[in-house]
């Protein structure tokens, strides 16, 4: 979520109203830290993480394993949410 302006930190704050869990880039991490920082000056993110490290926390939190056919599952199969958008 590196940018300038706050339209992608209004988007985190929506997804974290309807109770998602929220990443900020950190500002260390941006070529433009705009975004990110609207984000967590906001209190839109639940967690700030570098660059780097983005993957490996969705993998270890919310990660997928390869079943015998090859295809990538979602361990919690039962727990997932139905996102919908309010853009026309």
């Amino acid at each position: 979520m590196t940018g300038m302006g706050d339209d992608g930190a209004e988007g985190l704050g929506a997804i974290k109203s309807a109770g998602g869990m929220t990443i900020a880039q950190s500002e260390d991490t941006c070529v433009v830290s705009g975004m990110p920082r609207a984000a967590i000056i906001k209190g839109y993110a639940n967690k700030i993480i570098p660059l780097d490290g983005v993957a490996a926390f969705l993998m270890s939190n919310y990660g997928a394993e390869r079943n015998p056919s090859g295809k990538f599952e979602k361990n919690d199969k039962n727990e997932r949410t139905t996102v919908t958008s309010q853009r026309s």
